[in-house]
């Protein structure tokens, strides 16, 4: 017992060393896996430090690069606010070289128009350098935004330092010279947006007084405009002395010699570049892509064979004045293009030489043109004499008005030059004008329009060289310009007119072609379209007469004040305004539901499979909504507001209560029968024993067209109160009865099958609902009555009962079939 308990007790000792040993090799496995990790830790600590030195580095390293860059800036808009306050001395001696314009009483309207040209281009070059500097102070300002909210951070960041681990806390360091180097940028753009504070303070100042200036210069021609028609210029004789052109020549030549100087072309080229934007050079290469593409366009246009056909009648007058005068208009807007980019900075003569000249170029190209093509109708006679004059007067104007505009433009608005030119000009205007009308005169037979015309002209070429002799220069050069844009515009108005009469004429013969009745085309959107382009062309030519004779800053404010004008009634504020806008939404409204109401019928419900009515219907009560939404919108323009209209609506309400209450009743009847449909258009209806098919159902009544092309106004209350027939309410078919008499003895059984062989040879009976039947019906007084009963439709009814009954008497004959007339017995009396 006691040798197995020592054994047991010595197991047990070498299992507890063994467990012993176990747990201690555990122990130092576990430690280092322990310091492993640790080691790893600290390594990756270590790399993640590093890491943040190098970004740190790289981002002081940027931002010193942005802290040079921005110390050049602050230089050069330094030297930019040094190149403004010089440049504003300039505008200041210049705003006092106006201000003595202003003062001084002996100065014309030539000098100061010129003053108001100095003031629009120096008010597009302040306006370009404004927009430049506030460009460039959003630029800043958004960087010095962007720099403060990036400073904040890293304060942030700072304060998170205390809880940072030894190793880390080493980039505090990094922290604090970012920190200041922020700082020192944040102070470098504060500065240059100061300076750029300054520089825009003194271009908006410089701008206001030039605005202030113009607006005084404005009020000062127009207060001389008023009496410069009637403003006497005395000529001195000096003017005409050879020693005086001599001078004036000179001073010209050496003038233009100038202009060839290479030192004036660097300057201007250099001002140029630096006026110029990059959206100006982008608009002046799209406006010349336009005009290639307009001249290619053309060009495809004029090789079409439909439109070689239109510009040999008078409908292509239009394009034949639009193909001549392209090259023009393209020129023309060229300039005015450029007039608005800083090309007109450098050279603001050449723009204003340039814009007028080619506007008398296109005047007097359109005139030739309108005149040649009106009198291509007229006798061979006087179209010779047009064109043998032509160019006389065409190529005339033109020298005149470029050797007037360059030398005012060029030389001097004083040159003595400028009288002998008009004079010589007006002498040669007076001769063509009698030599034009001599030749006129010869035609045999004469035009009976020529004597009137020509004594009219001949006294307006000779009144403005009377008013030229007796000192009013001005009132002649107003005379002529305002006479020769009057015949321009009256040229292109009567080519205008021609087109349009040969366009409207077209039409209706295309409408109705055979009879030439304008009926089927004169109902009231063509009338109100034919007869407002004839208005459209009036007011056109008023605006453009009175423009040409001056009077538009008299009549259009007057005009615009009338128009305008509002007029108290009761609660309501009206205008004549108004009114118009409310006619021109009127019949926007009536063109709309015509167009809506076609696309809708051929386009979109021809193919839907519903009825004619359910079809009719819809395009009804679609057209009443856009009526309604154009009735308020008129309202509203006419200048009724929402108070307004509820007291129109109460007032319409009270109405319908006394006396437009049967009115109401008809407007509620047409829409239960639009919605209930118990009648459609192209029902067949009888109305008080009168058969008729309904043409149109309307706001207040219905139309019914009878068989005898007579109209019936039936209101719509009746067909909903009153009691109507209507002969095709679900389908066309109708029954009809056919009464026929057959002698006595006639065999029965043959009558019959001749009788439904009518039917059959008959196309318009149907088989459908049901085949025709024959009823033997009675025993007559005279004859044996049988009815043949049949269906058709309600179009055919009338035409199968006519055709019945021709071939049923037909069979009757083939057969000896007999159909009786009446017969009495008389018995005499003695």
């Amino acid at each position: 017992m006691n040798r197995h308990t020592n054994k047991l007790y010595l197991a047990m000792r070498y299992l507890s060393i063994l467990s012993l040993i176990l747990t201690g090799v555990l122990f130092f496995m576990t430690e280092g896996i322990v310091a492993a990790a640790g080691v790893e830790e600290n390594a990756g600590n270590v790399s993640e430090v590093q890491q943040m030195e190098a970004q740190f580095l790289q981002a002081m390293e940027q931002t010193q690069k942005d802290i040079a860059g921005l110390e050049s800036e602050l230089v050069a808009e330094t030297r930019n606010l040094e190149e403004d306050e010089r440049q504003n001395k300039i505008y200041q001696t210049r705003m006092t070289f106006l201000k003595n314009l202003v003062i001084m009483s002996g100065i014309g309207i030539s000098e100061l128009e010129k003053g108001m040209e100095e003031i629009d281009l120096s008010l597009s070059l302040i306006q370009n350098r404004l927009q430049i500097v506030r460009q460039r102070s959003d630029k800043f300002r958004q960087t010095l935004l962007s720099t403060t909210e990036r400073a904040a951070m890293l304060d942030q960041v700072r304060g998170e330092a205390g809880r940072l681990t030894d190793q880390e806390a080493s980039v505090v360091k990094e922290y604090r010279e970012y920190q200041s180097v922020l700082e020192k940028k944040q102070a470098i753009l504060k500065a240059i947006l100061e300076v750029l504070s300054d520089q825009e303070s003194i271009n908006q100042n410089a701008l206001d007084a030039f605005e202030q200036m113009r607006d005084r210069l404005k009020q000062e021609i127009a207060k001389k405009e008023g009496g410069r028609l009637l403003q006497r210029i005395d000529k001195p004789y000096s003017l005409w002395q050879v020693t005086v052109f001599k001078q004036e020549l000179i001073q010209a030549v050496k003038k233009m010699a100038g202009w060839l100087n290479p030192s004036v072309f660097r300057e201007k080229w250099s001002l140029m570049k630096s006026q110029t934007a990059g959206f100006d050079v982008m608009v002046f290469a799209g406006l010349c892509l336009a005009a290639v593409a307009g001249f290619r366009g053309m060009a495809v246009l004029r090789s079409q064979p439909r439109f070689v056909s239109l510009t040999r009648q008078r409908i292509g007058y239009p394009l034949l004045l639009i193909q001549d005068c392209l090259p023009l208009l393209i020129g023309l807007g060229i300039v005015f293009v450029l007039s608005r980019t800083g090309f007109n900075t450098v050279f603001p003569d050449l723009i204003q030489f340039l814009q007028p000249l080619l506007v008398v170029v296109l005047l007097t190209r359109v005139t030739r043109v309108a005149v040649r093509l009106a009198v291509e109708g007229k006798p061979a006679q006087i179209l010779a004499v047009v064109l043998k004059w032509q160019p006389f007067f065409i190529w005339g104007i033109r020298i005149f008005a470029f050797l007037l505009l360059f030398i005012h433009r060029f030389i001097s608005f004083k040159s003595a030059l400028l009288s002998p030119l008009f004079f010589s000009f007006e002498l040669l205007l007076i001769a063509g004008v009698f030599l034009f009308f001599r030749d006129i005169d010869q035609i045999d037979p004469p035009p009976r329009y020529v004597r009137g015309t020509g004594l009219f002209f001949k006294t307006c070429a000779v009144a403005g060289l009377m008013a030229d002799i007796a000192g009013y220069s001005f009132l002649a050069a107003y005379w002529y310009i305002s006479w020769g844009i009057t015949i321009a515009v009256a040229s292109v108005t009567l080519l205008l007119i021609y087109s349009i009469q040969d366009v409207d004429q077209t039409f209706k013969q295309a409408v109705e072609p055979e009879t030439g009745n304008t009926h089927g085309v004169s109902y009231p959107f063509y009338w109100i379209l034919s007869n407002g382009i004839y208005l459209i062309i009036g007011v056109l030519v008023f605006v453009a007469l009175v423009f040409s004779w001056g009077a538009g800053d008299r009549i259009f404010p007057f005009l615009s004040n009338v128009v305008t004008r509002e007029y108290s009634l009761g609660k309501f504020q009206l205008s004549f305004s108004g009114l118009m806008f409310a006619f021109v939404v009127i019949l926007t409204t009536y063109a709309i539901v015509q167009i809506w109401k076609q696309v809708m019928a051929e386009k979109i419900l021809k193919k839907s499979g519903l009825s004619t009515g359910a079809r009719e219907s819809i395009l009804t009560l679609s057209g009443y909504v856009v009526w309604a939404l154009g009735i308020l919108l008129s309202l509203t323009a006419f200048g009724l507001n929402t108070t307004s209209l509820a007291v129109v609506f109460g007032a319409l309400s009270i109405g319908l209560g006394f006396g437009l209450q049967n009115i109401f009743n008809n407007f509620i009847s047409g829409l239960i029968l639009l919605f209930e449909r118990p009648i459609q258009v192209g029902d067949v209806v009888e109305v008080g024993g009168t058969w008729g098919e309904v043409l149109k159902i309307n706001v207040r009544s219905t139309l019914v067209q009878t068989y005898d092309n007579s109209t019936l106004i039936i209101p719509n209350s009746e067909f909903i109160s009153s009691r109507v027939t209507n002969w095709s309410h679900r389908d066309p078919y109708i029954r009809r009865d056919l009464l026929v008499g057959v002698a006595y003895g006639s065999d029965t059984a043959l009558v019959e099958q001749l009788l439904l062989e009518a039917a059959d040879h008959v196309k318009e009976v149907v088989q459908y609902p049901r085949k025709a039947v024959v009823q033997f019906i009675d025993f007559g007084e005279s004859s044996l009555d049988f009815r043949l009963r049949f269906w058709s439709t309600i179009n055919d009814f009338l035409t199968a009962e006519t055709r019945l009954r021709f071939e049923i008497d037909r069979l009757f004959r083939e057969n000896s079939v007999e159909i009786p007339f009446p017969q009495r017995d008389i018995h005499m009396k003695a």
